[in-house]
């Protein structure tokens, strides 16, 4: 369930309009928290160029907090195993940030714990959300997170 593109950032992140719209929903939903969830992919199109998400699944923030967030393990447990069902593989770990902007805080890198997934970021500060998807690296190495683009259609 390790992510697909071996160690390298993929050039694209791909979600659908109706997928965006359940992330969008559920992270507003969660405030005045961060909220949290995953995103499923099933391979990469064109080659190494687009990730496509093929799924959501949205998470409870076990910390109940503002400015960090814990998946309730329940809700990673259940979505990882439907991810092995399908033959899927975990693309990306989604959290928002109320008050903030949608790059990875100081927390959010020291507790990266997935490297071969992207962290997805969705800004809910402004009235339009803004969503930044970052590819972090592996453990153990110097984290400095490369932006991913994503598109929305």
């Amino acid at each position: 369930m390790t992510g697909p593109w071996l160690g390298a950032p993929p050039g694209l992140l791909r979600v659908s309009e109706r997928l965006h719209d359940d992330i969008l929903a559920h992270l507003r939903g969660a405030l005045p928290h961060e909220g949290v969830g995953l995103l499923a992919v099933h391979g990469l199109a064109e080659g190494r160029a687009a990730l496509e998400v093929t799924r959501f699944y949205p998470g409870t923030n076990a910390e109940a907090s503002a400015s960090r967030f814990t998946m309730d393990p329940t809700d990673v447990i259940a979505a990882f195993r439907d991810i092995d069902e399908r033959g899927w593989r975990l693309g990306a770990i989604v959290h928002s940030h109320p008050h903030g902007p949608a790059v990875p805080s100081p927390t959010d890198l020291r507790e990266a714990r997935y490297p071969d997934a992207l962290m997805v970021i969705v800004s809910l500060a402004a009235p339009v959300p803004e969503i930044g998807a970052w590819w972090i690296g592996s453990p153990g190495e110097r984290l400095v997170p490369v932006r991913v683009p994503v598109e929305v259609r």
